[in-house]
């Protein structure tokens, strides 16, 4: 028993490590690839970068560059946003379904801020409406860009929750990638809180 314990702690202890390695290794990649293009890196370039690295340390000038170079706007971004399973939808979960998704259009300031955040789409379930406003007007933006100027200007975003899932929509998720984007490792946390 206490060496089947032992080994399921190191393997854990191991797994954590390895993680921690592949994010500084992200890191130090993303680093390295900034410094190459940085100082005189196209519209092309700047662009491959985002596209490997969106939400990176380097990210913010990086789409100041590109707005710069392409000479176009670029719409704001989500930078973090951390929305919560609300204690009451634990209950009826199952009766909510697999995937309810709420809609919204957040005015995003110059700051980085939102602004006005509205209700597009319910997801026919108040607390997850409530819930998906409050995490938006609480996140952080990349606002939107014009010719490298920082502008405000309106984006659409959608926020899912599942029966056991609970994540911004997109291509990412808050544990940067580290799980699929279907079932974050947080809401296991999550469901917890």
């Amino acid at each position: 028993m206490k060496r089947s314990r032992l080994r399921s702690t190191l393997l854990a202890i191991a797994a954590l490590g390895s993680l921690h390695v592949s994010a500084v290794a992200q890191n130090a990649g993303e680093a390295a690839a900034w410094e190459s293009i940085k100082s005189s890196g196209s519209a092309a370039q700047l662009m491959a970068f985002l596209d490997s690295y969106p939400a990176g340390r380097f990210a913010p000038e990086a789409r100041q560059k590109y707005s710069l170079a392409a000479n176009t706007m670029l719409a704001p971004q989500v930078q973090a946003i951390d929305p919560r399973i609300p204690l009451e939808a634990r209950r009826v979960a199952r009766t909510l379904g697999a995937l309810r998704v709420v809609k919204l259009n957040i005015l995003v300031q110059r700051d980085g801020k939102a602004r006005d955040v509205q209700l597009v789409a319910t997801s026919g379930y108040d607390l997850y409406d409530r819930e998906a406003m409050r995490a938006a007007q609480s996140a952080t933006y990349l606002p939107g860009l014009d010719r490298g100027m920082a502008v405000e200007s309106r984006m659409d975003y959608e926020v899912s929750f599942g029966l056991l899932c609970n994540r911004a929509a997109g291509n990412t998720t808050c544990d940067n990638g580290r799980f699929p984007t279907t079932c974050s490792a947080t809401v296991c946390e999550r469901m917890l809180r």
